[in-house]
């Protein structure tokens, strides 16, 4: 062969070739073994034409060709079928890495959300991103099922994973169309696509959906596939599965669908937003159609129940499903602290059961105690107000009102905000002093004027609320009455160090503490979560209890994760000077500044009121609770389009907070009784079975509601923290509609800047914002 019929390849693989005949070659072993056996097949099918043309016979050169074609032939159909079956083994090894195993296959189970329970038994919130809700395949109507099938995958119940006939016709009608008209995918193809694959349009994603739904069907009953399908497959407005798709569609459970809303749903998953009947109800009822004439015309239905399902008018749920969930601020915190301990996915799709420490019936109680003071006094400024009750004897928060209305402002009064305290701060002052034997109950103080250094050369003169001066009076007097001055002598006579100290490390207020007088009146700003706590050290006789939210998280499969009980810190105090506050606290109830709160048996507490009515407080406790409440005047700045607070009108923490704790009180206390006529009741002996080992859990119950309580989603981060007191809050978005994240406002308005009486002619102490820095603190 002559050298200038090689030049056409112009392939560098033929490395030398010797002779015209081309006897010998050699392939560079980095270019592959099929381009040389393809190169050498030309070069010798080229040699024997050429044999053809020499003198010989002519029968022998005629039979002795086409052996030699044939045989070619014959190679080469080999080569390709080998080239074929390595390609498409290689293929499917990779294709084969990427699937999941077995096991996975047959163990999966639909991805449901986290719960949340109340400790009473009531669901209070459903953490997920979707909104899903599993449902057997024996609870889904048998309409729903047929029209599935009869829109999705007519041959369903015949194939085997994948309908080589369907695929091919789909193929036709789309080259036929010249656009995609059908598609060829199984209910096991979309299940497989949907479930473990990727949604991308590749040829090595067509094989492995192709590949997992023979592996699927092998490995999974008709009526599993069915039902996996069924409860995966997304609807739109958020609803994944029938069991959701109703809910949100219609607000009916699944037994309840007629045929007609089985064909409408059967319809929404191939284009859920196009379809979407709240916002096209023309198209939806079109589909609808459609779908019902498939379903009469593989035999599901009759004509006549086609017709009359036809003439059905769409009946919607009255709205698209909004975010709601119960104690909303206390679902948000418990949010909050689990995405800290597991983590964000793990609580959005870890299956988890939360059980909590909230009561519902006492969280009803203490929402509705809180709305009626604040209506009761809102001609007198009071716009806003928190609430906390705490079990003295578990630790346990069983209610938490963060403020009046969730959608207005996440913001939590009572973990996130930090207000100045007024007068409720006195208590930790005159425990200091007892604690340090510096001062008893009996002991006598002076309430004359006095004049501070402060800030910027200017005197600091604090005030009584009345403006009165009494000359000498008892600590008990002085603490029952919260007279301001005899105050701030118990604080130079320990050390106003001694006090911040005291505070921090006894009593458990982790918020920033100026140690100047002023912190003496509750200067410094403090969450009313800490103040609670730290009043539980009176309560409990020197030992402090940490309250806690969460009593158990449990997996999917009832492991339990996390369980806990209250925290005592034991004899932070003595025993003496603890008893010493108790009874000083119970005078403030009978016969000073708490006197609204008088009512109730067994009540010790101490009112708070900082300058210019800005805040006022009630933080008491009986034998069995303990519970702060914190009102004030919040509103919306156009200027600085952020929430503030302003003065209230002579908003006194005794006549408006210890109302309001009296209240909540009254309501907790029958609550109390008949809880504990149930647990007399369970403590009887049993005649037949054995002592439970535990505490049994109680029924869980889902409120009724007139929507579904949709999914929420948990708070990407923990809300930042403010600075200081003086920091705005800005004006929150309302919150999403679609149950999406929530996040807390960051900061609260600015803080009063004098202390005492009406706040006239009171110097600044230091400079600074919120929290210590200024002279603010008590009215009385």
């Amino acid at each position: 062969m002559p050298h200038c019929v090689l030049k056409r390849f112009n392939s560098p693989i033929i490395h030398h070739i010797r002779g015209d005949s081309c006897h010998f070659f050699e392939i560079r072993r980095s270019q592959g073994v099929f381009t040389g056996v393809a190169v050498y097949f030309i070069v010798s099918m080229r040699k024997a034409m050429s044999a053809g043309g020499q003198a010989q016979p002519r029968k022998r050169k005629k039979r002795r060709w086409w052996k030699r074609l044939l045989a070619y032939l014959t190679l080469l159909f080999l080569i390709l079928l080998l080239g074929g079956m390595t390609f498409a083994g290689v293929l499917y090894y990779q294709v084969a890495q990427m699937m999941p195993s077995v096991s996975v296959i047959e163990n999966y189970q639909p991805r449901d959300a986290s719960f949340i329970y109340s400790a009473d038994g009531v669901m209070l919130a459903r953490i997920a991103e979707e909104y899903r809700e599993p449902a057997p395949l024996e609870e889904i109507p048998k309409h729903l099922i047929n029209a599935t099938i009869a829109k999705e995958d007519k041959r369903f119940w015949q194939h085997s994973g994948v309908d080589w006939r369907g695929t091919a016709r789909a193929l036709w009608v789309n080259l036929t169309e010249g656009d995609i008209k059908q598609g060829g995918s199984t209910l096991t193809q979309q299940l497989a696509r949907n479930v473990f694959l990727t949604q991308q349009r590749t040829i090595a994603r067509k094989l492995q959906e192709i590949i997992l739904a023979q592996e699927m069907e092998r490995r999974l009953t008709k009526e599993r596939i069915l039902e996996l399908y069924l409860n995966q497959v997304y609807y739109g407005n958020g609803a994944y599965g029938v069991k959701a798709a109703a809910r949100v569609y219609f607000n009916k459970p699944l037994e309840q669908l007629t045929l007609a809303e089985c064909a409408l749903l059967a319809a929404l998953p191939q284009r859920p937003s196009g379809y979407d009947p709240f916002s096209n109800p023309d198209e939806a009822i079109f589909q609808r159609n459609l779908v019902l004439n498939l379903m009469a015309q593989e035999g599901y239905i009759t004509p006549e129940q086609r017709d009359a399902a036809k003439a059905e008018p769409l009946r919607l749920a009255r709205s698209r499903p909004r975010s709601r969930f119960l104690a909303p601020y206390f679902v948000m915190d418990v949010l909050r602290e689990l995405e800290a301990q597991y983590g964000r996915e793990l609580l959005l799709q870890g299956n988890l059961k939360v059980y909590t420490t909230l009561h519902m019936e006492m969280q009803r109680a203490a929402e509705s105690a809180l709305q009626r003071g604040v209506q009761a006094f809102q001609s007198q400024g009071v716009t806003q107000g928190a609430i906390a009750l705490i079990d003295l004897r578990t630790g346990q928060i069983r209610a938490l009102v963060g403020g009046v209305n969730f959608r207005r402002s996440q913001y939590n009064n009572i973990t996130q905000g930090r207000r100045q305290p007024g007068s409720a701060f006195k208590p930790i002052v005159y425990a200091t002093a007892f604690e340090l034997g510096k001062l008893t109950p009996n002991s006598m103080l002076s309430d004359t004027p006095l004049s501070l250094p402060g800030g910027g050369g200017k005197r600091w003169r604090p005030q009584n609320a009345d403006g009165k001066f009494r000359g000498s009076v008892s600590v008990t007097r002085a603490l029952a009455s919260s007279i301001n001055i005899p105050a701030v002598r118990a604080a130079q006579l320990v050390g106003i160090d001694r006090v911040a100290e005291f505070a921090r490390t006894r009593f458990g207020i982790e918020s920033p503490l100026d140690p100047v007088l002023p912190l003496a009146l509750g200067a410094s700003a403090v969450k009313p979560i800490e103040l609670a706590e730290a009043y539980s050290v009176f309560a409990l006789k020197g030992n402090r209890i940490e309250p806690f939210m969460l009593r158990r998280v449990e997996d999917r499969n009832g492991v339990t994760l996390m369980e806990q009980t209250g925290q005592i810190i034991p004899n932070v105090l003595s025993e003496q000077s603890a008893e010493w506050i108790d009874e000083i606290l119970r005078q403030a109830v009978v016969n000073g500044t708490g006197k609204a709160a008088a009512r109730i048996p067994n009540a010790r507490g101490k009112t708070g009121t900082t300058s210019d009515y800005r805040d006022a407080w009630f933080v008491g406790y009986t034998n069995e609770y303990l519970a702060v409440v914190w009102v004030a005047s919040e509103y919306y700045n156009p200027q600085t389009q952020r929430w503030e607070y302003r003065p209230m009108k002579r908003v006194y923490g005794g006549t408006v907070c210890a109302r309001i704790w009296a209240d909540l009180m009254e309501q907790v206390n029958a609550i109390e009784k008949k809880l504990q006529a149930q647990r007399a009741r369970l403590s009887e002996p049993a005649v037949v079975a054995p002592a439970p080992t535990h505490e049994p859990e109680p029924p869980i119950v889902e409120q009724e509601d007139e929507e579904p309580p949709p999914p929420i989603a948990p708070p990407a981060e923990e809300p930042s923290r403010p600075p200081d007191e003086t920091t705005a809050r800005p004006a929150p978005e309302p919150p999403a509609v679609s149950g999406a994240t929530t996040t807390p406002i960051s900061s609260a308005p600015a803080a009063p800047e004098t202390a005492g009486g009406s706040g006239a002619g009171r110097a600044v102490v230091s400079s600074g914002g919120r929290g210590g820095s200024s002279a603010g603190g008590a009215i009385g």
